[in-house]
């Protein structure tokens, strides 16, 4: 491990960071991909057109002023045909052997399954951390935009000070918020625990199939809005390590903004333009990208390319408050059932004019909770025909105030499935510090259910969020009592900005 201390964010890091390679293994099949390529063939989607970033800490010593190296090596076949430009600077002729092996699964010709991704931006980590706020001038402490829909961040780490961990976090989950900037983060590996960048509201958190990573946020001292410790991981990939799961996670979501993208309006009933980063359709906004691979994900795997597989998801203990599992989050990714929901359009609750729903699906409401007339309950009907699992996810993002203020919002959305048929509430999910809500288990063939989004605050107010859901054959789970597991995690000084470290073998 190499440890150096660079200015950013207005505030020293500390930072450490491992130059061993990345180990990857082959997990195209494991997540959905062959299948969605066996029923759509020359159709499948493989992210064309969806800009992306790739953010990488540092594999040399800059302490003594040289320039940091973070950058994949675009000559790397894997590469042929892509514009990778380095953002902030990388020496010329030298390249980050973790980075080109992030960068292969994230947008590689053939270990991706994001292959149509053409169009990289490379950010060294704490260039990226610094571009996310207006630094000088009238707009001082604003958020910038940026083109990239999609953001990668395979490492760990935490600010000099709690005060400045808070305001990284503020700034990344501004970024979604705002401008529709997916963020995909990993966790530590093993037995460390880091809040950079895995404790923002907003972020996609990755850990592994194996479990052998963070669990949970990390609070941040006398933070008033990051001091609460929460559910994560939110997804695993079926790789060796955090840093090669988390652009798996990425090269899906890469997959489907572009089905969102592509489908215009006719998956999505709206629309919004950002300045400088164009046409956002609801199927691809951060919260449906977010609910769509959440409520896809496969809580019981048969993995061919490790021999980690979930065999006991939600088990007696491992049951977090908001309906996850305290290891694998919403499970293993499969972009196989996630292609489903987004393509099975958007379609409104029955208080917006919808009518029942389909087997797969999302929709994204723009205000809600009573508000300005907003609606605060949502209705969406269905009749389960036969047996079946029902799998969704309900996500909103934090708010954070544009200036250098950085007021945070957080509201309180509940989900809950009701059997209409037996006219009884059978599960919900009302974690009263998370800002997902999910749902998944066993239904009775014959009933009619509602699945229902409430408001869980008194006061009335207007927010936007997503809800996504898939409904198919499946395993039963095995229903346990709603409980939560916070772990301890108490930031132990100055720890460093760090690649996701693998864990020992």
């Amino acid at each position: 491990m190499k440890r150096m201390t660079i200015c950013a964010a207005a505030a020293v890091l500390s930072v450490s960071v491992s130059v061993s390679s990345l180990a990857l293994a082959s997990s195209i099949t494991d997540i959905g991909y062959t299948a969605l390529q066996n029923e759509l063939g020359a159709a499948t989607p493989t992210g064309a057109g969806v800009k992306v970033t790739q953010v990488e800490a540092p594999t040399n010593d800059t302490s003594g002023g040289a320039a940091p190296i973070f950058m994949s090596d675009p000559t790397d076949p894997e590469f042929s045909g892509k514009s990778i430009t380095a953002i902030s600077g990388n020496p010329s002729g030298s390249f980050s052997g973790h980075a080109t092996g992030v960068g292969q699964l994230f947008y590689g010709n053939s270990s991706s399954i994001a292959s149509g991704v053409t169009q990289i931006d490379s950010y060294e980590s704490f260039a990226w951390l610094n571009s996310l706020s207006v630094s000088s001038g009238p707009s001082i402490g604003t958020a910038t935009t940026s083109a990239s829909r999609i953001a990668n961040s395979s490492w760990v780490g935490t600010g000099a000070t709690a005060a400045q961990t808070g305001t990284i976090l503020r700034f990344v989950d501004r970024q979604v918020q705002l401008n529709e900037y997916i963020n995909v983060v990993g966790l530590a590996n093993g037995n460390s625990n880091e809040p950079l960048l895995g404790s923002a509201y907003n972020v996609i958190s990755v850990g592994r199939t194996d479990g052998i990573h963070q669990q949970s946020t990390v609070a941040v001292a006398g933070d008033s809005l990051y001091e609460t410790v929460r559910s994560a991981p939110l997804i695993v990939a079926p790789e060796p390590s955090t840093s090669a799961a988390t652009p798996v996670v990425s090269a899906a979501a890469a997959v489907l903004v572009q089905t969102g993208h592509e489908g215009g309006l006719t998956l999505s009933k709206g629309s919004t333009d950002i300045a400088g980063v164009g046409t956002i359709y609801n199927a691809e906004r951060s919260e449906t990208v977010k609910a769509a691979l959440m409520a896809g994900a496969d809580r019981e795997t048969a993995n061919t390319s490790t021999s980690a597989n979930i065999t006991d998801y939600r088990s007696a203990g491992h049951q977090t408050e908001n309906g996850l599992d305290d290891r694998y989050g919403a499970g293993q990714v499969n972009i196989l059932n996630s292609y489903h929901i987004v393509a099975g359009g958007e379609q409104n609750s029955l208080q917006q004019g919808g009518s029942d729903i389909g087997r797969f699906g999302f929709d994204y409401v723009s205000a809600f909770g009573g508000l300005n007339g907003s609606p605060s309950t949502a209705s969406y009907f269905f009749n389960a025909e036969e047996d079946a699992t029902l799998s969704s996810s309900l996500v909103w993002n934090v708010g954070v105030s544009n200036d250098s203020a950085l007021t945070t919002t957080l509201h309180h959305l509940n989900l809950s499935l009701y059997d209409v048929t037996l006219n009884a509430l059978v599960a919900q999910s009302a974690s009263t510090v998370d800002n997902t809500q999910n749902l998944w288990l066993k239904l009775s063939g014959g009933d009619r259910y509602e699945l229902r989004v409430t408001a869980g605050e008194a006061a009335n107010f207007s927010w936007d969020y997503a809800l996504a859901w898939r409904l198919e054959g499946s395993p039963a789970p095995v229903p346990i009592p709603a409980a939560v597991w916070l772990f301890g995690s108490g930031l132990a000084g100055l720890v460093g900005l760090a690649r996701c470290r693998r864990a020992a073998a």
